[in-house]
């Protein structure tokens, strides 16, 4: 015995079923009351946690496999790899203005006079973010170009350094508060050295193919690629920013 047809609510197709085939959407609508916006709120908060800490579980734990997977198609248990970066950028931002202590701006100030103005750190944080969305396409170029066998598109890497950075957002955000108690320059650097070897275990996680010694060689040759090429146009639109500020 044929079901019932009815008007999908939200594209008026025809249903058979209790889902429409076209859009997706339930046939069971009801009104936006109380226990409808306690039912949402339960669901989104449950997806939203089950999947990130799966997430972050699985690209901490063996992060060459996760990834390599969720490229192959299977991503129903990962949280989306633009939105993971763009959370946990945005948490490191908020967590820094609150306690407004900078790492970046505290130990570059020492060094070089281009980076000591506050301005430039309250926007570099305010679009933590943005930045980081920026800066992929130098990792993912750098990565396209020397793992260019791997048969991954220009845009799959940016799927890679979009997982990758977002778990080193994370890395920050837990070894922050060594450098909020200590304003050491050392914490600093052994943060740094945590991201990298990182970056690295991603890497030769992900493509390698021969011995060891040649993936990590090549995991490190790509991330100096992609820091020289990075900085070399960072610091050219901080200087411009700076002497745009003296100016004016």
């Amino acid at each position: 015995m044929n079901k019932t047809s009815h008007r999908c609510a939200n594209c008026n197709n025809a249903v058979k079923g209790d889902f429409c085939n076209r859009c997706g959407q339930s046939i069971k609508v009801s009104r936006i009351n109380l226990s409808h916006l306690v039912e949402e709120l339960q669901f989104s908060f449950l997806h939203i946690n089950k999947g990130m800490l799966y997430t972050i579980k699985e690209l901490l734990l063996r992060p060459g496999y996760t990834i390599k997977a969720y490229l192959s198609g299977k991503r129903v248990k990962y949280f989306k790899p633009f939105g993971f970066l763009l959370i946990w950028g945005s948490i490191y931002s908020l967590v820094l203005h609150f306690f407004n202590v900078y790492p970046d701006s505290e130990v570059n100030q020492q060094d070089n006079p281009i980076f000591d103005n506050d301005f430039i750190y309250n926007w570099y944080y305010s679009h933590y973010s943005i930045v980081q969305l920026l800066i992929i396409p130098f990792y993912a170029l750098s990565s396209y170009i020397l793992y260019r066998k791997s048969n991954y598109n220009y845009i799959e890497h940016l799927v890679i350094y979009s997982y990758t950075d977002g778990i080193k957002v994370i890395i920050l955000i837990l070894l922050y508060p060594l450098f909020y108690y200590t304003h050491s320059k050392d914490v600093y650097s052994i943060t740094l050295a945590i991201l990298y070897l990182y970056n690295t275990y991603v890497l030769v996680q992900l493509f390698k193919t021969s011995s060891w010694t040649k993936a990590i060689l090549k995991a490190v040759l790509s991330i100096i690629l992609t820091l020289v090429v990075a900085s070399i146009t960072i610091i050219a639109i901080l200087e411009g920013i700076h002497h745009f500020l003296k100016v004016f």
